[in-house]
């Protein structure tokens, strides 16, 4: 199996690579992911599919096993504030990267 590996237990382990992007702009984010995590960083309320998040909240999106999230995620930041800022961790297949 390419890109995989075997240990003596017969457990099948991806490797992975791992993604930081800083949003600043209600924008979609594509997941394409084994685990997604929003964090916000800002001064306002964020919303990440109808789900607020308030300032240094966060949520973390995880697949089981090797599953990939293909989910595409809006998010998008409440009016007045000043500094808007989502920091979005992904946890990638190596060759999905």
């Amino acid at each position: 199996m390419a890109n995989n590996r075997i240990n003596d237990t017969g457990n099948v382990f991806l490797e992975s690579i791992t993604d930081f992007n800083n949003v600043s702009a209600s924008t979609m984010v594509q997941s394409n992911c084994m685990s997604i995590t929003f964090i916000n960083k800002g001064d306002t309320i964020i919303t990440v599919n109808s789900l607020e998040l308030a300032v240094n909240e966060t949520i973390e999106i995880a697949q089981p096993n090797t599953f990939i999230d293909r989910t595409q995620y809006q998010v998008s930041f409440a009016s007045g504030g000043v500094n808007n800022n989502c920091l979005v961790i992904r946890i990638l297949p190596k060759n999905q990267s």
